[in-house]
């Protein structure tokens, strides 16, 4: 064969070698990214099917109390009966009396008839819905109103359609499908072609890729109603880059890091579970501690424990795999690992400090798992730990998931665990919710302290929160501190303690315990 066919033939070789494994790992980034954005749409999607569901519970509630209340319609006691009903509602904005086309009474007006024209739809179960109601004049935030049997509840859509999605460019409607053209109940965007809102059998769920947005869109099993899920392409694209980045080295190493790659995409076609069932056995998961402080003396009380994961190529982000992990049952193994990294490390911190307290985070399945109890209980065996030096915290969502988690989390707050509700705010809460729930400690989110000095929209909503958890008698802890001005402002409306880069970015146990000790000698010193 002569020499210029061999070198052609190696070089084809070489070529291929270095192409179909770049060109196969990028399809499978594709796939992978697209699975993943698809998880991250489906959970948007349920939850607010859940919103929706809750606010028909809560409608349902005050129709029937308000028929069985046994006080003539817009009397003094039905009114103070409507006006519990909306200060112990989450969802419902004010209940009154309907007659006809006018709004005879409700907890916002009393006993004064408002116009409310024409029902903009009735539904297959007899339900009539006004869209759009103006009811304070000169008030640009229009109202829904959903009235049966002569009661009215009237709502504000944004806090169903107000889903926490990863970017502002996610777009979400709730719409009526049974109806010609499928009039919009609430929308976050604009962009919602007529193909995107075809009726799907009940209980049923579609998703697809149409004009640069995966679309999942799901039909409620109970209601006449459906969600659409926008997520833009470029979502997609940019895991897709990122995973390339990763790639090319491929190519031009191909002979020394063909067999890294080999194995690089043998683990991007293994699948989520056993991705992470692999990094728990290989305790791949561990845990850096972030500082809380007490924002009076500026001393280190206690610290956050937040798991990361370092698999074989880079440092996970807790955001991409820990929901992933909620969603498909896994996330007890993370747990369990964090538990038993944190009873190693606890002696340490207790050395210095035996006050000291250690925050581990909880999902929703390990609130209704016996297992946690057992976990816990290990710890403080095994850690001579006491029940408060540890503190539990969960968000709004882990905590309503019924009787199972209340019982659970009683039964902790019993053995003297303390609880904290996590990322508080970022749900709609309201006072009624935190007061229904067994807790200790707020955490007011970082995207409120962010907004401390400056004049956003939502400056002013960090005042209420504080209100709300001092209202309780509940410890404050303020997220995200990152300005002295923010410290300053919390300590002022006496917020007890903070955590945030101000103070320390997240950090492991040994640089942690250094600084701890220096604190501990010198104690008149601010650390940060």
């Amino acid at each position: 064969m002569p020499h210029s066919r061999r070198v052609a033939i190696a070089f084809a070789i070489g070529t291929a070698a270095v192409l179909v494994p770049i060109w196969a790992s990028v399809q499978l980034a594709w796939n992978e990214s697209v699975s993943t954005e698809k998880a991250l749409g489906l959970s948007y999607s349920h939850d607010v099917m859940r919103r929706t569901q809750m606010t028909a519970s809560q409608i349902s509630t005050a129709i029937h109390r308000l028929n069985s209340d046994g006080f003539a319609p817009c009397s003094n006691g039905d009114i103070e009966i409507m006006r519990e009903l909306g200060l112990g509602s989450s969802y419902l904005q004010a209940v009154g009396r309907v007659s006809g086309n006018t709004l005879a009474c409700s907890s916002l007006n009393s006993g004064h008839p408002i116009p409310i024209g024409e029902p903009t739809l009735t539904t297959d179960r007899g339900i009539d819905e006004r869209l759009g109601v103006q009811l304070i004049p000169g008030e640009n935030h229009p109202l829904q109103i959903i009235s049966s049997q002569g009661v009215a509840a009237i709502i504000d859509p944004t806090l169903i359609t107000d889903t926490p999605t990863a970017g502002p460019d996610v777009e979400v409607a709730l719409f009526v499908p049974s109806k010609p053209n499928h009039p919009f109940v609430a929308s976050i965007g604009q962009n919602f072609p007529q193909m995107w809102l075809k009726p799907l059998p009940a209980g049923s769920e579609v998703t697809f890729l149409d004009s640069g947005y995966l679309v999942i869109a799901s039909r409620s099993a109970q209601f006449d109603l459906a969600v659409v899920i926008a997520i833009p392409e470029h979502y997609i694209f940019l895991r897709v880059r990122r995973a390339a980045m990763y790639f090319t080295p491929i190519g031009l190493l191909c002979g020394v890091l063909l067999a890294w790659a080999v194995n690089y995409i043998s683990g991007i076609r293994s699948s989520f579970p056993s991705m992470v069932k692999r990094a728990a056995k290989n305790r791949e998961f561990f845990v850096e501690y972030q500082p809380i402080v007490e924002l009076e003396s500026r001393r280190i009380i206690g610290a956050e424990a937040l798991v990361r994961w370092k698999s074989k190529i880079a440092i996970v982000r807790p955001d991409h795999f820990i929901p992933l992990a909620e969603e498909r049952g896994l996330i007890h193994l993370i747990t369990e690992q964090v538990i038993d990294i944190v009873t190693r490390d606890l002696p340490r911190f207790l050395e210095v400090d035996p006050g000291f307290e250690v925050a581990i985070n909880m999902s929703a399945a390990d609130l209704r798992s016996g297992r946690t109890h057992e976990l816990l209980d290990k710890m403080l065996a095994a850690g001579g730990a006491q029940p408060h030096n540890i503190e539990l915290e969960a968000t709004e969502r882990a905590f309503l998931q019924g009787p199972e988690t209340a019982r659970l989390i009683g039964d902790l707050r019993q053995k003297g665990f303390s609880v904290a509700i996590d990322d508080f705010g970022t749900g709609y809460s309201s006072l009624a919710c935190l007061q229904s729930l067994s807790l200790d400690t707020l955490k007011i989110d970082k995207a409120f302290v962010e907004t401390i000095g400056t004049d956003g929209a939502t400056s002013q909503v960090v005042l209420h929160i504080i209100d709300m958890a001092r209202s309780l008698e509940l410890h404050m802890v303020a997220e995200g501190v990152e300005t002295e001005v923010q410290a300053t402002f919390l300590q002022k409306c006496r917020v007890q303690y903070a955590q945030g880069w101000l103070f320390g970015k997240p950090m492991p146990i040994n640089t942690f315990c250094q600084i701890l000790q220096s604190q501990s000698t010198a104690p008149q010193t601010t650390l940060f």
